[in-house]
Order: C-alpha cells, then sequence, then structure tokens
C-alpha cells in the first residue's frame, strides 16, 4: 500500500494515506466509519478575511457568531487575516499565513471586513465582481446554502496524543447525488480559538475584549494541512466512498503564536477546483493521554479588588476551579507579575481540588508605584508530571488596567501646549491617560500626515496638537486626558483656558467633557459638555478625517472658582466616540487671578463693532496694545464660515476695518476675531 508525503513550510512531514479507487468500492462496507451515506443539505463555509487593524471587523466576528449560533453543525468560519489591515506594527503578533493572499486574490475583495460562503458568486451581493461579500450579506447567502442538497457528505475524526503533539485525522466523503466533477479538491485548515492580541474596533464586539482590553481572536486560520488548494479526489461518481488518513506533528508555535491544543479546530471542505465550495464540516477531536498521565483543567479567575486612584497598594487575589469531571489537581501552581515585573509565585501541594472545586487565592499587598497598572496571573500543573491541562485559554487573566495618581501636586496652575512631543506619542507628562482599549489618541502636527499644509495646532499658530481619532473609533469608545493634581488652595479666580476642533461626520454625537474633582476621583463635577452640533466647530466632514484649517478651532475659558481653595484638585478631560470625526484639543492652560496665562500675559486690547445690527456693512473698531498678526472669521448661525479675512501684522493703535455685508444674508453671526493667538467671539445681527 503506497504512501505519499506532504511537506510544510515548517519542514513537518505529513503523512497522507492513498487507497486506489477500486480497493474504495470493494472494501467500503469495513472501511466507512464515520460518514452519512443519507443525502444531506450543504454546509457553509464562511471564509472571513479580516485583521487586526480593521475597525469594522469585529463587529464581522460578531455577526459571523451570530450566524453560527442559528445554525448549529451547518455553518463554520475561518478568520483569515490577511491584507494591509493584519500588517503588524512594531511590537504586535503576526496572524498571517503563507495561505491567506492567494485566497483572498481569487474572492475580488474591495473592503474589509469580508467573507466569501463557499466561494460562491451570489447575484447581487458581490463586494465587486468577485466572491467576496460585505458582512451584510452573509446570512442571506448562508440562508440560500444550507437549503440547497448536496451531492456529498463529508466528516472527520481526529486523535491528539497529549505527549508527543501528533495528531492522526482521518478525513470520510460518500457522495449521495449526481453531478460532481470528476476530479474535486480535498482540504484541510487547521484553526486556533482564544488566540490574545490586538484589534481595533473591538468594542463593537464586546463579548470578545478580554478583562486586559485585548481582544480574544476565534477561528483563527494557522495551517492549511493540504496546501493551498487542498489535495484530489478523483472518484466522485454516485454511490462512490472516499477515505483520507494524515498524521500531522503540531508545532509548538505557528509564526511566534503558541499553538494550545486544546484551543484546536479543524475544518475540512471539498471543492470543484481552487472555487467551487460544495460542502464541509468540522472534525470531532479525540485527546489521548499517556499510562499513568491523568488531564485536568484548571481555570483562573481574577478577583481582585481594583484600586481606587490615589489607593498606595493593591492586593491581588484570584479564584482557581479545577472543572475536570474525573480527575483531582492534587499539584498546582499560582503566580503573578504586575506590570511585567518579577513573578510572585505560590505552589500548592497540599490543598488538592477535586473534580468541580474551587480555591480563593490571595497574595501579600503590593505598592503601587506607576500611572499605568496591570497584573496578571497564571495557573499551571508543569511541576507535575502526572497532570497534563490542555485547555490553556484559562490558565491566564489579568485586572484590568487601573491607574494610580501621585500623591504629590504638579503646582498651582498648569500648561500643556503639545509642542514637546513628537508625532504619535501617546503619553503626556504630569497626566495619565486612561485609553484601556489602545483607542487611537495621540500628540500630532501635519509632519504625521501624508501630504497636509495645514498647522495643526490651535488655530493654526502652533505645530502640534492632541489628535482624538474618532473616525477610527467605534461607538462607546473612551479616551480620557487626566492631569495630575494641582493646588488651588493659596490662589482665587481659577480658570482653564483650551482651544479644540471638530466636525462631525455627519450627524454622530461624538461628546467632549471636562470634568474636576477635588476628592481624588471619588466624584467628578463637569464644567464643559458638548456633543454633536453642539460641538462641532464646522460643518460636518464625511469625505475621510477632519483636519482644521485655522479658522476651524475655538476657544473655551471655563470658571473653575468653584474649587478655589481646595489642595488637590484634578482636571480632565473625556472624549466619547459616536463614530463621527476627529476631534483636536490644544493650548490647555489652567490658570488663577495671578497668573491668567502662562504663556503670555493678557493684553489690552480693545474691540468694538458698530453698527450692530448692521445692514450692507459693520466697522470693528480695533484698539492693540502691541503690534500683532490678526484675522478674523464671520461664521453664521449653522456653523458655516461665510466670510474670513487675514490681515497680517496690525501695528500697535486703533484701527477701523471695515467689512463689507452685502453678499450676506439676514441673521445672526459671529465674529470670531483671532489676535495674536487668542480668540475673542462677538455677536452680529444683520437685518
Amino acid at each position: 500500500m503506497p504512501y505519499y508525503y506532504l511537506t510544510n513550510h515548517s519542514k513537518t512531514m505529513r503523512k497522507l494515506l492513498l487507497l486506489g479507487a477500486g480497493l474504495f468500492i470493494g472494501l467500503w462496507g469495513m472501511s466507512q466509519t464515520i460518514v452519512d451515506t443519507l443525502p444531506q443539505n450543504k454546509n457553509v463555509v464562511l471564509e472571513e478575511f479580516t485583521g487586526i487593524h480593521c475597525g469594522f471587523c469585529p463587529d464581522g466576528h460578531k455577526i459571523s457568531e451570530q450566524i453560527a449560533a442559528a445554525n448549529p453543525n451547518d455553518f463554520f468560519a475561518i478568520n483569515i487575516h490577511v491584507g494591509s489591515y493584519a500588517t503588524p506594527s512594531a511590537g504586535e503578533p503576526d496572524f498571517r499565513t503563507q495561505w491567506g493572499t492567494a485566497i483572498s486574490g481569487q474572492s475580488g475583495l474591495t473592503g474589509y471586513p469580508a467573507g466569501t460562503v463557499n466561494r460562491h458568486l451570489f447575484a447581487g451581493m458581490s463586494q465587486g465582481t468577485g466572491t467576496a461579500m460585505s458582512r451584510s450579506n452573509w446570512s442571506t447567502a448562508t440562508t440560500q446554502t444550507i437549503a440547497q442538497p448536496s451531492y456529498v457528505n463529508l466528516a472527520a475524526s481526529a486523535d491528539i496524543n497529549l505527549a508527543t503533539k501528533e495528531m492522526t485525522l482521518l478525513v470520510e466523503g460518500y457522495f449521495t447525488g449526481t453531478g460532481a466533477p470528476a476530479s474535486m479538491k480535498l482540504n484541510v485548515a487547521l484553526l486556533q480559538n482564544n488566540i490574545e492580541g490586538p484589534q481595533s474596533g473591538s468594542s463593537a464586539n464586546p463579548s470578545q475584549v478580554l478583562p486586559n482590553g485585548n481582544y480574544n481572536h476565534m477561528h483563527m486560520l494557522r495551517d492549511l494541512l493540504t496546501g493551498q488548494w487542498g489535495i484530489s479526489i478523483d472518484t466522485t461518481a454516485q454511490g462512490t466512498f472516499f477515505s483520507r488518513s494524515f498524521t500531522y506533528q503540531i508545532p509548538t508555535a505557528i509564526t511566534n503564536i503558541p499553538v494550545e491544543l486544546a484551543d484546536l479546530e479543524i475544518i475540512v471542505f471539498i471543492a470543484e477546483g481552487n472555487q467551487e465550495i460544495v460542502t464541509g464540516n468540522k472534525a470531532v477531536i479525540n485527546y489521548i493521554t499517556p499510562p499513568g498521565v491523568f488531564n485536568v483543567d484548571m481555570k483562573i479567575e481574577n478577583k481582585t479588588t481594583t484600586p481606587g486612584l490615589c489607593d498606595v497598594s493593591v492586593t491581588p487575589k484570584v479564584l482557581i476551579t479545577n472543572t475536570s469531571t474525573t480527575n483531582t489537581a492534587d499539584t498546582f501552581n499560582v503566580e503573578y507579575t504586575m506590570n511585567g515585573g518579577t513573578a510572585v509565585s505560590q505552589l500548592y501541594t497540599s490543598s488538592p481540588l477535586a473534580p468541580g472545586d474551587t480555591m480563593t487565592v490571595s497574595f501579600p499587598s503590593i505598592n503601587i508605584t506607576e500611572m499605568s497598572n496591570q497584573i496578571n496571573f497564571a495557573v499551571d500543573v508543569d511541576d507535575a508530571y502526572h497532570l497534563i491541562d490542555i485547555a490553556a485559554s484559562n490558565n491566564l487573566t489579568a485586572t484590568p488596567v487601573f491607574y494610580n495618581m501621585p500623591v504629590a501636586t504638579i503646582g498651582t496652575i498648569h500648561s500643556e501646549t503639545f509642542e514637546s512631543y513628537a508625532d504619535y506619542d501617546e503619553e503626556i507628562d504630569n497626566a495619565l491617560v486612561l485609553n484601556p482599549n489602545d483607542n487611537p489618541a495621540f500628540v500630532l502636527s501635519k509632519g504625521g500626515v501624508t501630504g497636509l499644509t495645514t498647522e495643526l495646532g490651535g488655530f493654526g499658530g502652533s505645530t502640534y496638537s492632541y489628535f482624538v481619532n474618532l473616525y477610527s473609533i467605534s461607538a462607546g469608545g473612551i479616551v480620557e486626558l487626566m492631569f495630575r493634581k494641582i493646588d488651588f488652595s493659596g490662589n482665587t479666580q481659577y480658570g482653564m483656558k483650551f482651544n479644540y476642533a471638530y466636525a462631525q461626520y455627519s450627524s454622530e454625537n461624538d461628546k467632549l467633557e471636562v470634568m474636576v474633582s477635588d476628592d481624588c476621583g471619588s466624584t467628578w463635577t463637569t464644567v464643559f459638555n458638548k456633543a454633536g452640533a453642539n460641538l462641532k466647530t464646522t460643518e460636518p466632514v464625511s469625505s475621510g478625517n477632519f483636519f482644521p484649517t485655522p479658522q476651524q478651532w475655538k476657544a473655551e475659558n471655563l470658571d473653575l472658582s468653584a474649587f478655589n481653595g481646595k489642595s488637590n484638585v484634578i482636571v480632565k478631560f473625556k472624549v466619547t466616540s459616536d463614530y463621527g470625526n476627529n476631534l483636536l484639543i490644544d493650548d490647555i492652560n489652567i490658570y488663577n487671578n495671578t497668573n491668567v496665562g502662562i504663556e503670555k500675559p493678557e493684553n489690552t486690547n480693545m474691540v468694538n463693532i458698530y453698527p450692530n445690527p448692521a445692514q450692507t456693512s459693520t466697522i470693528i473698531d480695533l484698539t492693540l496694545s502691541e503690534s500683532s498678526p490678526v484675522a478674523y472669521t464671520i461664521i453664521n448661525a449653522t456653523g458655516q464660515v461665510v466670510l474670513t479675512q487675514n490681515l497680517g501684522e496690525i501695528s500697535a493703535g486703533s484701527h477701523l476695518l471695515n467689512v463689507d455685508l452685502t453678499n450676506l444674508s439676514a441673521g445672526i453671526y459671529n465674529v470670531n476675531l483671532l489676535i495674536d493667538g487668542r480668540l475673542e467671539s462677538h455677536k452680529l445681527i444683520i437685518k
């Protein structure tokens, strides 16, 4: 009986047992063991093209899981990380495979996420001219497919030896009907669940977001045991049975991603060539333990009480469960690391956990020394040769990211202009950035945006600002910029100035709040709260990312005098996404009556506008205390800029600026004057 070998990219030998076609028919009664011989309808194989930087992909994952739940045993997802959205940044895991590019290439996809249902072209559902469809069409295509009869049935069973990590796989097929081509392609895909990693837009699929903010990736393609397009099946007549056996040495890792035996899935499918998939199925996996070795399933859950913002210590605590139904875990180890530091462990040999038993493990309290913190926990039975725990995905847990406010204040006033940073810097001096889901928020200049020529500092007067990329943050995503404690006790008349620019995408209600606490975050007072149309500084921008012109900024001056006399005042900016467009913040200045402007002292400029109300013209009567650049913008009631003029440098003294209003209709307008980087706003009525 001849053997043929397939070699994969890691040089692991896979053994393929091929029986002669005549022997299939003659021995069918003895060899057929698992495949059904009665006619069945088609099963669906969804090849979903995804990536860690694809903001809409988690919504695709959620839709796929909903379809699977509605069609148990008839729908199987294969998530393929491929394309530019799957390209990892520095320090990120690489979930791509050598197979994905060719599969996505023959689908004709034009956007992400995309998916093919059995690689079939569905009329009116294609993204372009190929088989790839947007996620809104997957359910309909699935319903149509599983209603169709299949001329072939598939079944598969795998044994995984836990000692050798060798898998033997049996795939069987039976042709119940006519219409099959003379030669078909059998494919075997190895998938893995519960792979932790980053993911843009993860809040769209909250059930897969882990406590530490990372994403739990499911059904991820790791390898194709049968190569790019499968192996040939040449006995396809009605009533024909076929069987194929594989031996596969499971690697420790694929592209540096550990392979966890308990999280593996095997999907088999048969296709008419490289394109049309007829049906598929999921293999039943059996785990084989060596003599004298017992399988347990140790589960760990975080039970640590999240510290308050000003707590100085934390007590690590977890719950350990032996979820095995038959075997006792008499030896196990529990450990934690805080912020990637030295591991602290406790070995348990005198506290055996019977099947189903639980134990709470507490460690001694530890001091909190960093502003952003996380504790990671693990449980294992590695010190017990007679125990194996294959369900490694539940051996790890972590606290949510928690933050700590240093005890010392940073002064009686504070200014942040963002000019001391580089593009894409995420951490801000003397501040906590509360962003556990790693939403895109960072310092940015025009130099960080290809082709942009407009300065991104406030009113175009500086280089950098703080950029919250709401264009790429799913609805509900939150970013908070929280400044360290400031001492208001020795001065009065506190306030805060800042500049911001924002555009909606269409009618979304992205929100900016400024909040103040004098009890270390136990309670917060909201001093600024605007969203959507009330927040916008210009008209909606739906043709890509919003980057403001100098005229599209707005200045705010908030009264913080309610906190006069308080010694530990915390100010934070909280941005909540509604998946609209971008928000930029700059020139934050927390001041008091002894130092109203940190960067520039207040001037004695005088502005008067008359006549007001006006008809065809008005005069801006301007007196400057010193030579200054001057520009003005007139904005109508809907926020649209209707007139703008940059007057350049104007000398100190009095000036009368005549403004022609003949092209403006009656209404109420704002006249925004920008004088030496400072904004003054005045109402103007045109009759």
